[in-house]
């Protein structure tokens, strides 16, 4: 034993550290250029596109913020990492528009549909929202590796009196991802997530047959008479809804709120438009977020499974640690090593993305636009990767300030981003949509977000969630409505341009109606701008919002 992990662990992870550094080292000379650092030069197959998509939205956090839900609630705790769920069919949707802007980052997006002044308020916003959530993603990391040291209640008993284990667990995480992101960008991060996102997977099931097994868990059927009996009457343990964070109306709210957050997420772009095609775009981003839909079910399991240990044996419950604590009991050195390196892994498949996107944000929005306007492509390419460094460094120090709970890290960034996200979707859908809109839009959800968690703490969950998106709509409305109407014929290129499918490039030097007929537009009552879905679109919505319905059912199945 050595830091009180068996050597077999070490052994194990130093391999996987090392193997990570050498494909971020060789990834380097295919990321010499701006575009070929933040895409890849969009020439990504359909299988690496589904793992980067799975890899740069799956975290710790998503595990361990399930499990420690789980723990400290019951089977409600899955709408952590659901509250994606039904937000997964409008991926469907979302996936060919963003490829079609043919831009590098969502602040080019900004700054051609708002200008200077939105693309900069977009950078602002979502670069602090990603920090908060890598703060998440750090922050679950170290406290499920805590919990397989066995520190967890020690750290707890000594009034956190052994912050040096935080600390270095922090850093070595951080270090290792930030050199082969800063060596070979998105085209790393792809890479790295293949592997790694395979072995998320296996993280996600790999202890649920030995925690299943426990004697006193008993199988599906002993684990739900023990939650069954120990439920209180203000909670079910088995019960997909509660009444305090997760009842029906809050789950509906925040699928709602899901694509809008998705819409705002600085990594969008290279996981909709680094593949070769609009195909590989579009499956990738919804193939990848279906596989974490999955994975989550076998987390929930894993933490229900280590609730009802902990009730039979009346030990302590440490929610945060759960998932490590969980691990460190049920698996062997050996299989420990592999489940630490998963859980390292999920945390640089996301950590990788965050730190080239948030990056690209800075340089494409700020650096040639306020501070260097002549940069080439090699300055630029460099300030990309000096940026990432710094905005790595800043999230340490969020990680070190919100080390209290994961779960509320995971919550806050998801709000923070929906703010934002508000005034993309209208920006797609809205032609009167403009700067001042954007500006107020931003203004009057963010407001209302402060407020309601903030001031007025005892505000229901359903105003926490529909407040600020409900203002966010009205803000920009109003704000619209109340300025300049924007260039027509800027809005006319850019709805031109996304709806013109990538390789049909000529169709650019028509007029809008040429290009996008009318006969083709589903409505354009009052300025909005819908196009009648294809039966390729409609269909795969479909299937996918099967999908969904699938996952809950099989839940529902599981824990009835």
């Amino acid at each position: 034993m050595f830091l009180g992990l068996d050597v077999v662990i070490w052994i194990v992870l130093t391999l996987y550290f090392v193997g990570m550094l050498v494909m971020g080292w060789w990834c380097k000379r295919s990321a010499t250029s701006q575009e070929g650092y933040l895409l890849g030069n969009r020439r990504f197959g359909l299988w690496l596109m589904v793992m980067h998509a799975f890899g740069a939205g799956t975290n710790p956090g998503d595990a361990a913020g399930t499990v420690s839900k789980t723990v400290s609630g019951g089977a409600s705790g899955i709408w952590v990492s659901w509250m994606w769920m039904f937000g997964t069919p409008f991926y469907w949707l979302i996936a060919p528009v963003i490829r079609r802007m043919r831009c590098l980052t969502m602040a080019d997006y900004y700054q051609e549909r708002y200008g200077n002044a939105a693309a900069l308020l977009y950078t602002i916003v979502a670069g602090l929202g990603m920090m908060v959530f890598f703060a998440g993603v750090l922050l679950a990391t170290t406290r499920t590796v805590q919990g397989m040291m066995g520190k967890a209640a020690l750290e707890q008993a000594s009034g956190g009196a052994i912050d040096w284990w935080f600390f270095g667990i922090l850093f070595v995480t951080t270090i290792t991802f930030s050199l082969y992101g800063y060596w070979g960008g998105i085209v790393a991060a792809i890479r790295t997530d293949m592997v790694q996102g395979l072995m998320i997977i296996v993280l996600s099931f790999l202890a649920i047959p030995m925690a299943l097994n426990m004697p006193e868990v008993g199988g599906l059927s002993g684990l739900r008479e023990t939650l069954g009996a120990a439920s209180s009457e203000g909670g079910n343990y088995l019960s997909l809804f509660d009444s305090k964070s997760f009842k029906l109306s809050s789950v509906i709210l925040l699928c709602i709120n899901a694509p809008l957050t998705a819409l705002a997420l600085p990594h969008l772009m290279s996981v909709c438009a680094a593949g070769k095609t609009e195909w590989e775009g579009r499956m990738g981003f919804v193939g990848g977020n279906m596989l974490k839909r999955i994975c989550t079910i076998g987390w929930s399991i894993l933490g229900l499974c280590w609730l009802a240990y902990l009730i039979k044996t009346g030990a302590e419950i440490h929610p945060d640690a759960a998932f490590g604590d969980s691990i460190r009991s049920l698996l062997s050195p050996a299989l420990q090593g592999i489940m630490l390196a998963c859980v390292m892994a999920a945390s640089m498949s996301s950590g990788d993305a965050f730190q080239v996107t948030v990056a690209g944000l800075f340089t494409q929005s700020v650096y040639r636009v306020y501070i260097n306007r002549d940069a080439d492509d090699h300055q630029q390419l460099r300030v990309t990767r000096f940026t990432g460094l710094v905005i790595v460094g800043v999230s340490l120090v969020f990680a070190i300030l919100m080390r209290s709970d994961v779960v509320k890290s995971i919550l806050m960034y998801f709000n923070i981003l929906g703010i934002i996200g508000i005034s993309t979707a209208m920006g797609i859908l809205w032609r009167r949509m403009n700067t001042a809109g954007v500006f107020a839009s931003v203004l009057l959800a963010g407001a209302s977000f402060i407020v309601s968690r903030y001031v007025f703490t005892e505000c229901p969950s359903e105003i926490k969630f529909g407040l600020p998106i409900l203002a966010g709509v009205g803000g920009g409305i109003v704000g619209s409505l109340l300025s300049k109407r924007p260039d027509p014929q800027v809005i006319d290129e850019f709805f031109k341009k996304i709806y013109v499918p990538i390789g049909e490039e000529e169709k650019l030097d028509l007029p809008l109606d040429e290009a996008v007929p009318v006969t083709d537009r589903l409505c354009t009552a009052g300025g909005l701008f819908l196009m009648k879905p294809s039966k390729q679109t409609w269909l795969g919505f479909l299937v996918i919002l099967g999908m969904c319905i699938a996952c809950v059912l099989t839940m529902l199945a599981l824990i009835s």
